[in-house]
């Protein structure tokens, strides 16, 4: 089994910098290690991105009829008449 360990400094803890281990199974570390040599940076700062991207909202594509589509948040409804005026008004 491959085994990962990263120590991880943080610069704001109790005003004193402060490392951690952290110890990944196997396929963790091979992505950790991927991602980081793909991205040409640490395996900290590979660890750090992916956490980060991993805590951040998903949008998630759905398939209606065979088309793609995603959930938006609320705005104005564009109707067909809008788009009549916007046609017109650019000729």
């Amino acid at each position: 089994m491959l085994n990962c360990e990263i120590d991880i400094t943080a610069q704001e803890a109790h005003n004193s910098a402060m490392r951690t281990t952290i110890t990944f199974d196997e396929e963790a570390a091979e992505i950790l290690r991927v991602y980081s040599e793909s991205q040409g940076i640490s395996l900290s700062k590979a660890a750090s991105n992916l956490v980060v991207q991993g805590a951040r909202p998903k949008s998630w594509i759905k398939y209606k009829d065979g088309f793609p589509v995603f959930d938006l948040e609320p705005g104005p409804t564009i109707t067909d008449e809008h788009i009549r005026k916007l046609v017109r008004e650019e000729f």
